[in-house]
């Protein structure tokens, strides 16, 4: 394993599908960053993945985790494999010494994450939890005016976000094991709303949208009370019927510019191939290849083919854009623009524009090696994202008995005097 003085830390992969697929064809920017890119581990039905891997990246393919975690060039791991699979391949990756970045949400059940945070704590390494939205730059900014209290206090957030991610082509499986966007769009919506209001959420109240076209979740309407009493409204509906894109000028995840109508097109394409498959089995064969193009090393991975997962393509023209957020202070209202953050003082609007810096998987790439070259400790690690997957399982059980659920494992954000 090399040293943390090196200029460059080596990255590897356990898992080539969608999420680490969005970092490699990002390959300019990922490159201009202080890593090199050295080696991935895949199931064994898709040699061919790991073999265009080996060619584009010059990187080791393994089809074992355990030789991919045993590997010295090796530094950080990126642990992009389904839920269910990754407390044992952070258990791996930590048992070897291996710094480790893991894809939200962090683990299917509060017990696996603690057991996550105890095991990287145990072998004294930096465990990441993401990627979400908090680390987009207006957010930051929204955090800064907020902490500087030029408006004084902070009294609630909303935000609220419509898109297409359930009528996204998921086997009905996966889909239903994240309870919809719960557990996979949640954590970005709840780790805002945690990093805005200092990360202490007290309790949660929520009721679900249910979805009879996936059988499964849909959407959700929160309540987050917080322990210095701010409180946060957050609503989410995946379904696909309006895309809240529409009102921020068509501006994508990413800060690219998105054609109106992506939504009605995505849920039109899973309705025509549910209404032309004869069992759930044939749906969820038919799902699974529309789902296989999206992953690093298909046949076919042109933006069209991403575009399947409601990822625009191009270059990023704005900020990125994961929804509505406001937060009311005593003295005024903050929000995204496209370019920046809007502030409603006393005397009125004022656009602020906000520097673009890395967003996404980048910057939690630049988190973990600055935590790792200046030996400091993460901004959003184990800790933090066992928080956030907290409050999203409290949403899930608020809704199934009606009750509000306290929370009991959570942490300040960074730069909260909580």
């Amino acid at each position: 394993m090399t040293t943390t003085q090196a200029r460059t830390l080596g990255l590897g992969f356990i898992g080539l599908g969608q999420a680490v697929n969005l970092i490699l064809r990002r390959k300019a920017e990922i490159e201009s960053l202080p890593y090199r890119i050295v080696a991935a581990a895949e199931r064994g039905d898709r040699i061919s993945a790991l073999a265009t891997f080996e060619k584009e990246f010059g990187g080791k393919g393994y089809t074992s985790v355990e030789a991919l975690c045993e590997d010295p060039d090796v530094d950080v791991i990126y642990v992009g494999t389904l839920p269910d699979q990754r407390l044992a391949h952070v258990e791996l990756a930590a048992q070897a010494g291996k710094h480790i970045i893991v894809e939200k949400p962090m683990a299917g059940s509060v017990a696996d994450g603690l057991r996550m945070v105890d095991i990287a704590d145990a072998h004294s390494v930096k465990l990441l939890a993401g990627h979400t939205h908090s680390f987009d730059a207006p957010i930051r900014h929204m955090e800064d005016v907020i902490r500087s209290s030029e408006l004084g206090s902070l009294l609630s957030i909303l935000s609220f976000n419509y898109n297409d991610f359930s009528v996204r082509p998921w086997p009905n499986r996966e889909l239903q094991a994240s309870r919809g966007p719960v557990l996979n769009q949640g954590p970005h919506q709840v780790d805002i709303v945690r990093q805005l209001a200092g990360g202490l959420v007290k309790s949660v109240r929520a009721s679900t949208i249910w979805d009879d076209l996936r059988d499964c979740e849909g959407g959700y309407n929160c309540h987050l009370l917080f322990e210095d009493g701010v409180s946060a409204l957050l609503s989410f509906d995946a379904r696909g019927l309006f895309d809240s894109g529409e009102l921020f000028g068509w501006i994508g995840e990413g800060g690219q510019q998105k054609q109106p109508g992506g939504a009605v097109a995505m849920r039109e394409n899973f309705v025509s191939l549910k209404a032309n498959s004869s069992s759930l089995d044939e749906l969820d064969a038919q799902l699974e290849a529309q789902k296989e193009q999206g992953r690093y090393g298909a046949s076919a991975t042109s933006d069209e083919a991403m575009r399947l997962f409601g990822y625009t393509g191009g270059v990023p023209v704005h900020q990125p854009f994961f929804g509505y957020t406001l937060a009311s202070c005593q003295r005024g209202v903050i929000r995204q623009s496209p370019d920046g953050i809007v502030v409603y003082g006393e005397r009125g609007p004022t656009e602020r524009p906000t520097q673009r810096t890395l967003n996404g998987r980048a910057a939690e790439l630049m988190e973990m090696y600055d935590a790792i070259t200046e030996d400091r400790p993460l901004f959003h690690d184990g800790r933090w994202g066992l928080a956030t997957l907290e409050v999203c399982l409290g949403m899930l059980e608020s809704a199934a008995t009606g009750t509000e659920i306290p929370m009991t494992h959570q942490v300040a954000s960074r730069g909260s005097d909580a």
